[in-house]
């Protein structure tokens, strides 16, 4: 269900919230007030990044910006949330796959270094690099209304949150079954426990690392497909089955 705001929708820290307003950070500030030309009055959607979600008005063009909060939404995390574990692709393919995962509704984004990933960052690039995912991130939750921005955490060995949860499947070109019938047979109808996709990297996965995930091997169809579409659509898949799109 879409959020019942309007205007533009920003994110606020939870410390910078009181009873009935909230102090905008200066990018939010300064992009509402020049870019966006909204004055004092002006309507705007503001999210706690937890689940809470105003309706507001600026109060005070700063900076910094002052909102008023209005009517309150407190909007329930999705169950089972959906998670991707995805191994690192080559350049900043992974900015536009974390942008694409968050407008879909995806939950939680896990990097991972797998065996034939060319991208192996040391430890100070991928902190670095885990910022910008981030900041994606939040920029995507923005454009797309959600009340929770998607999580990134930080990049780990393959198979990661995999090796611990069996609803979901990992996606591997020699699989025999769908990933729409996989999905059936490994979600289970309480719910509860996250659903986890598993995406390998330009040189795909070895059946050794297929084999460490606790959950099965599904395919997308006869063709191959790039890594980073593979992801979008296997999320699409998957998050129909849940009930969340479509």
């Amino acid at each position: 269900m879409r959020l019942p705001t309007h205007g533009p929708h920003v994110f606020v820290d939870p410390a910078a919230i009181t009873v009935d307003t909230a102090e905008l950070d200066d990018d939010d500030g300064h992009h509402l007030t020049r870019a966006l030309r909204r004055g004092e009055g002006d309507a705007v959607s503001v999210a706690d990044g937890a689940g809470t979600v105003w309706q507001a008005r600026i109060a005070r063009t700063g900076p910094p910006v002052l909102v008023t909060l209005e009517q309150r939404y407190d909007v329930p995390a999705p169950d089972p949330p959906l998670w991707v574990v995805h191994a690192l692709p080559t350049g900043r393919k992974l900015d536009e796959v974390v942008r694409r995962l968050c407008e879909l509704g995806v939950d939680r984004v896990e990097p991972a270094v797998s065996a034939r990933c060319e991208n192996r960052p040391p430890s100070a690039k991928a902190a670095k690099a885990r910022q910008r995912w981030r900041a994606v991130a939040r920029a995507a939750a923005k454009q797309a209304r959600r009340a929770r921005p998607v999580e990134v955490a930080e990049v780990v060995a393959w198979p990661g949150s995999l090796a611990h949860h069996t609803a979901g499947a990992v996606l591997w070109e020699e699989a025999e079954h769908p990933l729409g019938a996989t999905l059936g047979a490994t979600v289970p109808v309480g719910r509860g426990a996250p659903v986890v996709l598993g995406i390998g990297p330009e040189g795909g996965l070895t059946a050794e690392e297929v084999q460490a995930a606790a959950t099965p091997a599904a395919t997308l169809g006869p063709t191959i497909l790039r890594t980073e579409t593979a992801s979008v659509a296997a999320a699409a898949i998957a998050l129909e089955r849940l009930g969340r799109l479509g």
